[in-house]
């Protein structure tokens, strides 16, 4: 396999196993929002970094070409960000919270992926679903 294949995966993997960890241990005396307007800064400040180091174009050309799905991203990840930080204060375990979070979004955009996208369903991905319907019992 391509390693430019393999290598977002692999961000992603590495940078998802941190981002629980650092989540769990949250203080719980941070207002989760302040905590939100602090790690939002670093990533802006990373991000402009970023775009000057890989960037050969103007900021302001590249701004022109920001679209809604950019502003609807911001907000939802505000909401992932801050729901997993309040579902680990409310007690979830780390090592269930993320597992059924994201079990119950892969079903999700399993359906929404056949439904709007007209990807296709087969045998293998219905029985993904009923495993992880019975990991689900199993877990809880």
């Amino acid at each position: 396999m391509n390693i430019n294949y393999l290598m977002p995966l692999l961000v992603v993997i590495l940078c998802n196993v941190c981002y629980h960890l650092i989540s769990k241990n949250i203080s719980s005396t941070t207002n989760t929002y302040m905590g939100l307007i602090i790690t939002y800064g670093v990533a802006c400040l990373i991000s402009v970094l970023a775009f000057f180091i890989t960037s050969k174009n103007d900021f302001i050309e590249e701004v022109t070409k920001v679209s809604i799905s950019n502003i609807l991203l911001g907000l939802v990840v505000v909401g992932i960000e801050g729901g997993y930080i309040l579902m680990y204060r409310s007690g979830w375990e780390i090592s269930k919270g993320s597992l059924i979070s994201n079990m119950c979004i892969a079903v999700i955009l399993l359906i929404i992926g056949v439904l709007v996208f007209k990807e296709g369903i087969t045998i293998k991905k219905l029985m993904g679903v009923v495993l992880y319907l019975m990991g689900f019992l199993l877990i809880k």
